[in-house]
C-alpha cells in the first residue's frame, strides 16, 4: 500500500484526538493512589498498572519523535519504506493488538520500581510533543518516508500515530483490568 494511501486511511489528525483523550487518561489514572498502581494481578497481566503505564508513556513518546522525524524528513532512521509487514498493517487497520503475542523490546519496558514523578514529567513531555505534532497537521499527511517499528516493519508519520493509539488502547484496557 502506497504511504500517503495509508495517511488516508488512518488520519493522522483523528489518531492524534484519540492520543490526546488518551494522554487526559493517563494523566487521570497517574493520580490514583500509588498502591493501587503498584499492585498487581497475575491472573491478567505481569506487570502492574503502574508499570503499563511506563510503557505506554515511553511508547508513545518514541512514536510521537517518529511521527515528528517523519513529518520534518529528517532523522537517523527516516528511510524510504522498504519491510512493510502485512500483519503490521493488519493490526492498524483492525486497530487491535492481540494479547500475549510480544513482548516489549528492553528498550521500553518499565523498571522493577516505578518512580510516579517522573512518569508524571514524561507524561508532560508526551503532551508537549502532541500540542506541537497537532499545530500543524497538513505535514502529517504529506509525509512520504517511514521509520521502521521491530515488530511491525516500515511505518509511516500516520501509521505511527495510529501505532500509538492503537498501543495504548491495548494498554489501557489492561489496566482497567487490572484496577477492575
Amino acid at each position: 500500500m502506497d504511504i500517503l494511501e495509508t495517511a488516508r486511511r488512518h488520519d493522522p489528525v483523528e489518531s492524534l484526538k484519540a492520543i490526546g483523550a488518551q494522554l487526559t487518561e493517563l494523566e487521570g489514572l497517574l493520580d490514583r493512589p500509588r498502591e493501587e498502581l503498584s499492585a498487581t494481578r497475575p491472573e491478567v497481566s505481569g506487570w502492574s498498572p503502574g508499570e503499563h503505564l511506563f510503557h505506554m508513556i515511553l511508547a508513545c513518546e518514541l512514536s510521537l519523535k517518529n511521527a515528528e522525524a517523519l513529518a520534518r524528513d529528517e532523522g537517523r532512521l527516516v528511510r524510504e519504506p522498504a519491510e512493510r509487514s502485512a500483519e503490521g498493517l493488519d493490526v492498524l487497520r483492525e486497530g487491535r493488538i492481540p494479547r500475549g503475542v510480544a513482548q516489549a523490546p528492553r528498550f521500553v519496558q518499565p523498571p522493577k520500581r516505578i518512580d510516579f514523578d517522573l512518569l508524571v514529567t514524561l507524561l508532560g513531555d508526551v503532551r508537549n510533543a502532541h500540542g506541537a505534532l497537532a499545530a500543524d497537521p497538513d505535514r502529517l499527511r504529506q509525509a512520504p518516508r517511514t521509520v521502521p517499528h521491530q515488530l511491525l516493519g516500515d511505518l509511516s508519520c500516520a501509521e505511527w500515530l495510529r501505532f500509538a493509539q492503537v498501543h495504548t488502547d491495548h494498554h489501557l484496557a489492561i489496566v482497567a483490568e487490572i484496577l477492575g
